[in-house]
């Protein structure tokens, strides 16, 4: 009976280890089989496995290289999961140097007719792109993509960047059912590990040490040896309103404090970010570049005749550089052709181009320094190291306030960042390489405010005029949004989502002119918007204004809100009751303050003789509220949309002398 069952309990254990064998090609039937994630219902797919190994190969020849093996094994439960059988490996490039990715093979497995078969990623499905002069990018999709597929592929990258260790990601958008990572770290680098503070999932590293050879007489060289072995890890959650969802995956970042090579001195890197900023200051040529005026002295001078105030100063010369040189979409925080090139040839990256305008700023007499940030892609820097900025800007000091400009962004005006700049903090580089931190996100705030004439035809439509004032960073986004699309499509895109209405006679004001609101007014008739039961008429006067729904449906949150920046949606309603009808009933005012000032909102409706007028308002005076906030940013918007759901109920009356007229509503 015991020798029963042993035998039992050893098939098992081989059964299950067979099941879970990761060595790459040995894919099992029932890995193919399986319909649904076991713990994730919604998933599209998940990561079955995912080993990535990192160390450092000498040659005698060539030296050191980096180099890091890679193996994937993923599941697609269905068609919504085949983007992550599309795979893109990025190759960095400098001037002299570049990583080169080697053995790509690749398999994607189904059942048919009841069996397991594979079918091989060819040589021919996989292809070279140049995607910018610091990167190429090889590309596949895998074959024979159906739902249930799983899919394998490995690959190795050489890289001679040797001081360049790429993010450990420890987390994806689909689950990760097993991770294996190995880093391994010879003792002439001196790396150290920082998790990513912004993530709530901690996954722990274990550290030891072990001989590292390097083919040579003298093998008593060491190496710092980094394992993770994790399964059943979660997907990244989403949620609306995240400034950038990988900033809160568990990662692990690498910082270089120092290098010490055989018989060489010890070279210490950045230890804090006032380091960091006199290396970037020294190292990206900004004392050199923003001295250099002699090419363009004759130009400014002719542009600034007659300006006589610092801010009138600031205006043309950020006006003339958005005009003089093009964004050629490349970012960095060095001016990589050199502000006097990008100045000729009317092009240039982030660096050239706002390195340039603050060498015009200060030749004008004004105070202006460069700001290092990251990019919302590029994350947040949470520690000091010089790859945590990827992006420069200008800054000009008024006093004590600091104003800051992008002049790679077309449409934004002086104090306007563009979205991909707005991520929390920035560090000015003053005079001596003296660094302070500074507030990215927008204090002040933006308005869109709606006006709209209602009143009521006699076969019950809702005919009126809407009028529309958006500022600031609410105007930017609207050219963003639209600017040099034509009419047409225009009012295509503006009669969308508003039910069964005509939109005729449409203008707009203001739509180049940078910096000023943006003004469009326009006739409607709506078919829909009047509900009539029996002698009485159910009217939502707030029509295609209203909050329909809550955006925050999620019953807990993880991230931080991130609303972009403080706004206020303003919108006032005059409606006029139609002749031969009475109010019934009117929904009642509110007033509703979240955390005092944070967010307010406003529902005021009066009446005046035959006309009705509604006054309502959204107050959000924050850009970022903290996850804490949830529940009570999830009632304020609960509130909301209950009250823009009420309606104006009319009932029918013998005789009503009220005038017929459409006035103009109050401004």
């Amino acid at each position: 009976m015991r020798l029963k069952f042993y035998l039992i309990a050893f098939l098992l254990v081989g059964g299950a280890m067979q099941a879970q064998n990761y060595k790459f090609g040995k894919v099992s039937k029932e890995e193919v089989e399986e319909t649904e994630h076991p713990t994730n219902k919604d998933a599209d797919a998940a990561i079955l496995y995912k080993k990535q190994y990192s160390f450092y190969d000498y040659n005698s020849t060539t030296g050191l290289s980096l180099v890091t093996r890679y193996h994937y094994r993923i599941k697609l439960y269905n068609e919504d999961g085949f983007d992550w059988a599309t795979v893109q490996l990025d190759e960095y490039k400098s001037s002299n140097d570049e990583e080169k990715i080697y053995g790509v093979k690749g398999y994607t497995y189904n059942i048919v007719d009841g069996k397991l078969v594979d079918e091989k990623l060819r040589k021919d499905e996989i292809f070279d792109e140049e995607i910018s002069k610091y990167r190429d990018a090889i590309k596949f999709t895998m074959p024979s993509l159906q739902a249930g597929s799983v899919v394998e592929y490995e690959y190795e990258k050489r890289s001679p960047f040797l001081t360049s260790l790429d993010d450990t990601e420890l987390q994806a958008t689909i689950p990760i059912k097993m991770m294996e990572v190995k880093v391994e770290i010879p003792e002439f680098f001196g790396f150290v590990s920082h998790y990513n503070q912004l993530a709530s999932l901690f996954i722990p590293i274990d550290k030891t040490s072990e001989p590292f050879n390097m083919h040579t007489q003298n093998n008593d060289y060491l190496q710092t040896v980094y394992t993770i072995t994790k399964e059943n890890i979660p997907a990244l959650k989403e949620e609306v309103y995240v400034d950038y969802l990988y900033n809160y995956a568990a990662r692990i970042k690498w910082e270089l404090q120092y290098t010490k090579f055989p018989n060489q001195p010890m070279d210490y890197f950045s230890h804090s970010w006032e380091d960091v900023s006199k290396s970037i200051y020294d190292d990206g040529g900004y004392a050199t570049e923003l001295r250099r005026s002699n090419f363009f002295k004759d130009d400014v001078d002719a542009i600034l005749d007659g300006a006589s105030l610092a801010e009138e100063k600031l205006v043309r010369i950020y006006n003339f550089i958005k005009s003089k040189v093009a964004w050629n979409d490349y970012i960095g925080y060095t001016a990589e052709n050199g502000i006097k090139k990008a100045y000729k040839e009317g092009s240039g990256n982030t660096g050239d181009i706002n390195l340039l305008l603050i060498a015009m700023l200060r030749y004008a007499g004004l105070e202006s320094h460069p700001v290092l940030l990251s990019t919302k892609s590029n994350g947040v820097p949470v520690f000091p190291t010089r790859s945590g900025f990827n992006y420069v800007i200008a800054g000009i000091q008024f006093g004590e306030q600091t104003l800051l400009l992008d002049a790679t962004d077309k449409n934004a005006a002086p104090g306007e960042l563009p979205e991909r700049a707005r991520n929390w903090q920035g560090r000015i580089i003053k005079d001596e390489g003296k660094s302070d931190w500074v507030y990215l996100l927008p204090t002040y705030k933006s308005k869109e405010l709606n006006y709209m004439n209602l009143q009521i035809t006699e076969d019950l439509k809702l005919k009126g005029k809407y009028t529309g004032i958006y500022d600031k960073l609410v105007a930017k986004n609207f050219r963003d949004k639209y600017k040099g699309i034509n009419e047409e499509s225009y009012l295509e895109l503006l009669q969308e989502g508003k039910g069964d209405i005509l939109i005729s006679e449409l203008t707009k004001e203001n739509e180049d002119a940078i910096g000023q609101n943006v003004k469009e007014v326009y006739q409607f008739e709506i078919n829909n918007g009047i509900e009539a039961i029996g002698d009485k008429l159910y009217i939502n006067p707030l029509l295609f204004l209203s909050e329909k729904e809550n955006p925050f449906k999620a019953e807990e949150r993880t991230y931080p809100i991130y609303l972009n920046y403080p706004v206020e949606y303003a919108s006032t309603i005059n409606f006029m009751i139609p002749k031969g009808y009475k109010i019934e009933s009117l929904p009642e005012s509110a007033m509703v303050n979240m955390n005092e000032e944070d967010a307010k909102f406003k529902y005021l409706i009066t009446q005046s003789s035959n006309f009705l007028r509604l006054e309502t308002s959204i107050d959000l005076n924050k850009s970022v509220f903290s996850a804490n906030d949830y529940e009570h940013l999830k009632n304020f918007f609960d509130e909301i949309v209950s009250k823009h759901s009420e309606a104006i109920v009319l009932s029918k009356i013998e005789e009503d002398n009220g005038s017929t007229e459409l006035t103009e509503g109050r401004r």
